[in-house]
């Protein structure tokens, strides 16, 4: 087992010895022969196919390589792609598999990825830090193996052309402004046993977008839902196990809970940095509204009367996809209420937005239910699609409230 770890460290090492070889010397050609360090992918890609007959690394070369090589990839994308990805594996894995190893991971990977952007002047610092946060991201989900390797490759690089074709002017105090306060709620709640290691890093990852692109008081907003969660996830809880409807993991959110409850929102966040209008504002709080509505429903609602289907307001067990509860609407339009009232508070929302937020988020939750029925209950997608495909409609309906009371006030 030893011989077999060594061998892979060798690996790893000279890995990383060609991704700083790599990173060195692909500028001198970007000006002559841009085409070159694509080509030098592609090759070394087909190499290791030939030497290891294992697809899955050899394809994300390719593919990366054939990017850069067309022009669609920057240069500094790729080279910092694999700087990221080797520098971050090698410390892995001279340091175990421990919880530890992923902060070694992500500050590695964003010293590389800054040193190589100053050494190349391609200041793009918010590219290097989204793509350092997904790359250990992927890394926590899939492990160490090859296959893993591919993701965190493609995963990493299509995060950071994401980010770059945006185009965002951001300023490197703010990236790290974000940074502290993302990563600093995102390890609380890991603390807190409300979130595992790959919710630290997709919790971290959303705020970091909120803060960069709209307002460190959108990531508020979010950590008001965050903390409703909490509380209604408690609520009862011994009354919950002993009709075993509590949150798996002790209501540690993972990645899936996360972006299913967080992407929709986020989305609109981006829209509104590049974009700046109200009816994104009204988007966002549509959808964190929805999510929080949504949870504290189920767990506040379930400790109340048996509930009724949605679909035909019949009996059903509690815990079914699809109930809902007199106490759980309470709880829903409650919630939903305090996530526009806390937006007034903030500065974010007005009267209207206000409306925007409580409504749409009490149509969301209602929807949730309805979607868990149709969908859920009957396999077409679990209940993070159920969610997921919620926010969205928060989000759209709380821009259409909004728009609504804006043509007619």
């Amino acid at each position: 087992m030893i011989t077999k770890i060594t061998e892979h460290g060798h690996k790893l090492i000279l890995a990383w010895i060609i991704s700083i070889l790599f990173a060195f010397l692909s500028p001198l050609y970007s000006s002559s022969a841009a085409w070159l360090p694509g080509l030098i992918i592609i090759l070394l890609g087909c190499y290791l196919l030939y030497k290891t007959l294992f697809p899955s690394i050899p394809l994300a070369l390719v593919t990366l390589g054939t990017l850069a090589m067309i022009g669609v990839m920057p240069l500094y994308v790729l080279s910092a792609t694999l700087l990221v990805i080797t520098s971050g594996e090698l410390l892995f894995h001279y340091t175990g598999e421990r919880p530890i190893s992923y902060a070694f991971y992500f500050i590695a990977g964003v010293l590389f990825s800054l040193a190589l952007m100053y050494y190349t002047g391609y200041y793009t610092g918010l590219t290097a830090v989204m793509g350092v946060t997904v790359a250990v991201l992927l890394r926590s989900i899939f492990g160490g193996t090859a296959q893993a390797y591919m993701l965190e490759l493609i995963g990493t690089a299509m995060a950071m052309l994401l980010i770059d074709d945006l185009d965002m002017n951001i300023d490197l105090q703010l990236i790290a402004y974000a940074l502290v306060i993302s990563f600093g709620f995102a390890y609380f709640a890991y603390r807190l046993k409300t979130a595992d290691i790959p919710g630290l890093f997709a919790a971290a990852l959303i705020g970091i977008v909120l803060i960069v692109f709209a307002d460190v008081r959108w990531f508020l907003i979010m950590l008001l839902f965050f903390l409703l969660a909490m509380f209604a996830t408690r609520y009862n809880i011994e009354y919950k196990r002993s009709i075993r409807v509590e949150q798996e993991k002790g209501g540690a959110r993972g990645y899936v809970n996360m972006f299913s409850n967080g992407l929709a929102p986020a989305i609109a966040a981006v829209c509104y940095g590049v974009y700046p209008h109200p009816i994104f504002i009204a988007a966002y709080l549509g959808g964190v509204a929805t999510a929080a509505a949504d949870t504290n429903a189920g767990e506040i609602g379930v400790c109340g009367e048996v509930p009724y289907l949605i679909t035909n307001l019949k009996r059903v067990p509690k815990g079914t996809n699809g109930g809902v509860t007199l106490l759980g609407e309470a709880a829903g339009l409650i919630t939903a209420a305090l996530i526009g009232f806390g937006a007034v508070l903030l500065g974010v929302a007005d009267l209207p937005l206000f409306f925007a937020a409580m409504l749409g988020g009490f149509i969301g939750t209602n929807l949730d239910s309805l979607f868990g029925q149709i969908f859920e209950n009957k396999g077409y997608f679990g209940n993070a699609g159920t969610n997921l495909l919620a926010t969205s409609c928060g989000c759209v309906v709380g821009a259409g409230i909004w728009l609504a009371l804006t043509i007619l006030l």
